[in-house]
């Protein structure tokens, strides 16, 4: 049992190498992408955005956790990683839909290098030691999941695409349900990302705020 399972995942990344290898460069692109986008604010937007940030460590570091209920923290995060996932999901199935994914894959990407550079390039170590906090506990299992998820909706497309214009022999009802079967396995990890994003990432948050006295 384990190492028929082993082999037909071996198996699966081998086929999705090339895809694998598009995906994250896709995603790494919108990292850098989102990194020089620090550079293209204007003063106004870098004031209020420091002021924010001002205010949201010394919640922190007073333990007040940013005055937002962590309960609803939670639930939004959760929502969020299973819409995700849902609509790679249903964008998989649609052939259409797979610019839509790619445009998801970059977004995230955008949105990491852009927390991440601005943190660095307003606070050097000390946001790069809060950067680390806030960005990777969750992020260690809702990135790949969100890779992965986009990978196998770009793969099942195109088997749609192959079977109706070069006729070829595969059986979408089982590649359906082996789509739906990972799809699935993806949204339990995303649902325990999010969770994580709740009650975690908080944690190391406002033990990064303590790394320094002054923000």
């Amino acid at each position: 049992m384990l190492t028929s399972l082993r082999q037909n995942l071996v198996a699966y990344f081998r086929v999705n190498l090339a895809l694998y290898f598009f995906i994250i460069l896709l995603f790494v692109v919108g990292v850098v992408f989102g990194a020089l986008a620090v550079k293209t604010l204007g003063e106004e937007q870098k004031a209020e955005l420091i002021t924010y940030l001002q205010v949201f460590f010394q919640g922190l570091n007073k333990g007040q956790a940013t005055g937002v209920d962590t309960g609803l923290v939670v639930k939004q995060a959760v929502f969020n990683n299973i819409k995700t996932v849902v609509i790679i999901w249903l964008l998989g199935i649609t052939v259409i839909g797979v610019p839509v994914i790619l445009f998801i894959v970059f977004t995230r990407g955008f949105v990491v290098g852009f927390t991440v550079g601005f943190l660095v390039d307003e606070y050097l170590l000390r946001g790069v030691a809060f950067a680390i906090a806030a960005v990777i506990p969750h992020n260690f299992l809702v990135l790949p999941a969100v890779i992965i998820s986009a990978v196998s909706g770009v793969s099942f497309s195109l088997l749609i695409i192959k079977k109706r214009f070069r006729h070829h022999r595969v059986n979408l009802t089982q590649e359906f349900m082996s789509y739906t079967g990972l799809s699935f396995i993806m949204l339990l990890i995303i649902i325990t990302g999010g969770m994580v994003e709740g009650y975690i990432t908080p944690v190391f948050m406002k033990l990064a705020t303590k790394l320094f006295t002054k923000v």
